[in-house]
């Protein structure tokens, strides 16, 4: 079999282990160093920088979500055609998404830098933070170009089922972002702007040794930029599974910046807090975005073996070990809320903040943890319209009007139920879909790739 792990065959365990420990690894690094910009920031600038990074966060997720969202498309399309078999179509598709990346990242950067303050103001930036929010938001965005390249060529790696050198390329990342937070936030004292710079050019030098093996061909794929062109099949494929996706996730995504717009009109302290919050949830809940990832790898391999059987034994397991992650990790945090939250920031009233946020919010830990392998299921078996119909009944309908509501009630501890609601109505909308035997619909298209 021409991929760098096959799924369809042995242990459905040992499968989605040997897959998702790197991804596992992968996740937990990043968001740790992610975490590392809000430490070094909160710990030697202040609380304005601090809250400039916390609103920026949620806007910079819109852009990193949707990737995802497209990266799923490329993906499961790529996984599909090795699953069958057919390596010289799997290049084409490759090369496909290259040029569609690049497409991509040109139109955000441009839409990026022409509208940050419309952005920021949209989201109710503090007038303390917005100096800082800006400088951070434009280095962020004229950086697009590598965050793009970087996100993809981990989604092709992911794809070929070469999850460890996915890892690689985070783990690389991440440590020169840890060195130029110390150098850029520390000693130089640049705030907010270093933490951004810093996170640019960690993706850069990523991008850069992930571009070199594939042009040398790692894996099963080489891809050179003379071959990188829109091929049309590959293109309608990847946009069929990856713009539903991405629409989801930045339905997601935009309602949790309605949230963070809550959030923000409490206050300064309130703004902090959130971004505190939010970044050791991430932390809490790295299941998520692992089994999403191995479940759609997965499962489009067995589907595309014709295995619906073995497919869906393995959406099982997974999320047994999903949510098993994430009940241990929700007690730590549970212990443990002001002593993470003071990592972030000394101030008594960030403190108070984040630990009323995270009291509400360390609920959603194990429904996410089993809305991450849903998702990759249902990706992975051609289900699209499932993506948009959760995206907009739990998103539209129900997270963005529960922030208000909440929030009116019980003050800012209320944004926290906004943030539990939308796991709640996913995952009971993703089982439903797969109970009532409504995901066997999305397989012809998988067979079609």
């Amino acid at each position: 079999m021409a991929r760098a792990h096959d799924m369809t065959a042995g242990s459905i365990w040992r499968c989605l282990l040997r897959f998702s420990i790197p991804i596992m690894i992968s996740s937990v690094v990043q968001s740790t160093y992610n975490a590392v910009d809000m430490l070094f920031v909160g710990q030697f600038t202040g609380t304005e920088s601090l809250a400039a990074v916390s609103v920026c966060g949620p806007i910079m997720n819109v852009m990193v979500i949707t990737l995802s969202g497209m990266s799923a498309g490329v993906l499961v399309v790529i996984s599909g055609l090795l699953g069958a078999g057919d390596v010289e179509q799997a290049q084409e598709a490759a090369c496909t998404s290259v040029a569609l990346y690049t497409l991509m990242a040109a139109i955000t950067t441009v839409l990026g830098l022409l509208f940050v303050p419309q952005i920021l103001q949209l989201v109710q930036t503090p007038a303390q933070a917005m100096e800082e929010a800006k400088r951070y938001l434009y280095t962020v965005f004229a950086g697009t170009f590598f965050s793009f390249g970087y996100n993809l060529i981990g989604a092709l790696q992911r794809g070929i089922g070469n999850a460890v050198a996915s890892m690689s390329f985070v783990l690389i990342s991440s440590l020169v972002n840890v060195v130029l937070d110390a150098v850029f936030i520390v000693w130089w004292d640049m705030g907010a702007f270093g933490a951004a710079l810093g996170t640019v050019l960690a993706q850069v030098a990523a991008f850069a040794i992930g571009a070199l093996q594939f042009a040398k061909g790692a894996g099963v794929l080489r891809i050179s930029v003379r071959k990188v062109r829109f091929h049309r099949k590959h293109l309608k494929n990847i946009l069929l599974f990856g713009v539903p996706t991405a629409l989801n996730e930045v339905m997601v995504n935009l309602a949790m910046l309605t949230v963070s717009g809550v959030a923000n009109s409490f206050g300064l302290a309130a703004s902090a807090a959130y971004g505190v919050g939010s970044r050791i949830n991430s932390l809490a809940i790295f299941s998520d975005g692992v089994m999403n990832q191995t479940m759609s790898a997965y499962a489009s391999q067995n589907i595309g073996t014709g295995n619906r059987n073995r497919a869906l034994q393995g959406l099982w397991r997974a999320i047994l070990l999903s949510a098993g992650i994430a009940l241990c990790t929700a007690v730590l945090v549970l212990c443990f809320a002001g002593q993470f939250a003071a990592c972030f920031d000394s101030s008594p009233a960030v403190i108070e903040e984040s630990v009323a946020f995270l009291k509400v919010t360390v609920w959603s830990y194990p429904l996410f943890a089993t809305v991450g392998p849903l998702i990759g299921f249902i990706r992975g078996t051609g289900n699209v319209e499932a993506s948009i119909l959760v995206g907009v009944v739990a998103q539209l309908f129900c997270r963005i009007p529960a922030s208000f509501i909440f929030s009116a009630w019980m003050g800012f501890p209320g944004v926290g139920v906004a943030v539990l609601v939308g796991p709640l109505v996913s995952v009971s909308i993703y089982l439903w879909y797969i109970l009532t035997g409504r995901w066997h619909k999305g397989l012809v298209r998988v067979a079609q790739l």
